[in-house]
């Protein structure tokens, strides 16, 4: 056990007024090993950084075994974190440091179960539409969650807006996210949202 309930993932990318900052919207899907190794990196990271510097110091090895990616892409994922301003690393140090980002003044971020991630994230296979698109919708699950609920309610058509990926992909996506128990779906009388518990919160 962590000895933290969850990580902090700043995300005012989500909020950004340039179109080109949105994360999940700059992540294609022609691309989905960079894509996948992105997103994890970024749930890796934000469950390993310190809550109030946003630093975390982690070796490539330790990130392997966090994501269960390979080597190079877990360097390729950083690298693309970099290039879209979330991540900026320094390699200055026996063991790497990466912060997550802070811009346009926006501090708000999203709850990570730490637990949960540490030992679900690299059940989620490195290769294919479906774990590219579980991933989206995860992280976008995350940030839509508000306060101290654990669950979120959303429509299809809301998690495509956020996401850009096609309508019909999300239930794969979502399949991908029950089987690695990250998210559960509640029952509801309601069938015009949907509910969903963020399991480990």
């Amino acid at each position: 056990m962590s000895g933290r309930r969850f990580g902090r993932l700043p995300n005012w990318w989500s909020r950004s007024a340039n179109g080109d900052d949105f994360l999940l919207m700059s992540l294609k899907s022609n691309d989905t090993g960079t894509g996948i190794a992105a997103m994890k990196c970024l749930l890796a990271v934000s469950v390993l950084i310190d809550f109030h510097s946003r630093i975390a110091e982690v070796s490539l090895s330790g990130m392997e075994e966090l994501t269960g990616l390979s080597r190079p892409m877990v360097i390729r994922g950083l690298a693309r974190l970099e290039e879209l301003g979330v991540v900026v690393s320094d390699k200055d140090y026996r063991t790497n440091r990466y912060e997550l980002t802070i811009k346009n003044n926006d501090s708000y971020w999203a709850k990570v179960p730490v637990d949960t991630v540490r030992k679900r994230l690299k059940t989620i296979s490195n290769r294919g539409i479906a774990p590219f698109t579980a991933l989206k919708l995860y992280i976008t699950i995350l940030n839509l969650r508000y306060k101290d609920k654990t669950t979120v309610q959303v429509m299809h058509d809301t998690l495509r807006d956020y996401t850009g990926i096609q309508t019909n992909q999300v239930r794969h996506g979502l399949d991908v996210l029950y089987s690695s128990a990250l998210l559960h779906l509640m029952p509801r009388e309601d069938r015009a949202t949907n509910e969903y518990q963020i399991l480990g919160l």
